[in-house]
């Protein structure tokens, strides 16, 4: 009973440390058609600009900030990344790819060993094998 108690008290505990506090509960009280109306008004061009050269300016953008090969190389061992394709080779095979590769059969054989023995349980022969040591 008194475990009970304990366990009670500490979830309620814990469980007021998720309860969002009332500064953020009165900030995030604004309805969606208020969110969406600012959300559209921020979207209108207010020079005119058509959207093809807003998503080519976006476009744009987003290659500077992507790093180049010379930062790629600095920032790297010689531009060594994973996913392969960095370092100069196109298809590369890591030692983790290889140890991956070893590791697969193991892993799913024994996975199928483990859900499969109580059927296979049945067929082996413990008869000859005898009972265990007493002392």
């Amino acid at each position: 009973m008194i475990r009970l108690l304990i366990l009670a008290a500490a979830v309620l505990q814990i469980s007021h440390g998720f309860t969002p506090s009332p500064t953020s509960l009165t900030a995030s009280r604004t309805s969606p058609i208020t969110t969406i109306k600012s959300i559209q008004s921020s979207l209108h061009m207010a020079d005119g600009e058509s959207e093809e050269s807003t998503t080519m300016s976006l476009e744009e953008k987003m290659k500077s900030w992507e790093a180049s090969e010379e930062e790629i190389k600095a920032a790297t061992l010689g531009g060594v990344v994973p996913g392969g394709g960095g370092g100069g080779g196109g298809d590369r095979t890591d030692a983790f790819d290889v140890g991956l590769y070893i590791a697969f059969p193991i892993m799913v054989i024994s996975c199928l060993a483990f859900v499969f023995f109580p059927l296979i349980v049945g067929n082996i022969d413990i008869n000859s094998v005898g009972p265990p040591p007493t002392s």
